[in-house]
């Protein structure tokens, strides 16, 4: 397989790029950010994964579905196991994105088995 981190950040942020695009989903566009934070973050870029995943963090509650609170989960994660773990934003940044889950759980209650 070709290509190495250079190229993933190019995708990541291409990614990003294209799904303001009218005809994408905002989960697909919360997930594209979701990548974007991810690959900086393996980059050791932590404030570039801040801002990328910023937008997801500010979503009203209606708008989180589990797709998206799964994505923004995996950056939290990466967080917390990255080189960058210590910084200050990574911690700020931790910290936020554990209070973030979704409005409601994915089936009614009563219903989940």
């Amino acid at each position: 397989m070709e290509g190495g981190p250079g190229d993933a950040l190019f995708y990541a942020q291409k990614g990003a790029a294209l799904s303001s695009s009218p005809n994408w989903a905002f989960g697909d566009l919360a997930g594209a950010q979701c990548n974007h934070a991810l690959v900086l973050l393996h980059s050791g870029e932590v404030d570039g994964a801040a801002q990328a995943i910023r937008p997801v963090l500010e979503l009203p509650p209606t708008f989180r579905n589990n797709g998206i609170v799964v994505s923004a989960q995996r950056v939290r994660h990466a967080l917390m196991t990255s080189n960058a773990r210590t910084a200050a934003a990574a911690r700020d940044l931790r910290e936020e994105s554990a209070v973030y889950a979704p409005r409601r759980p994915a089936l009614p209650a009563g219903t989940q088995r």
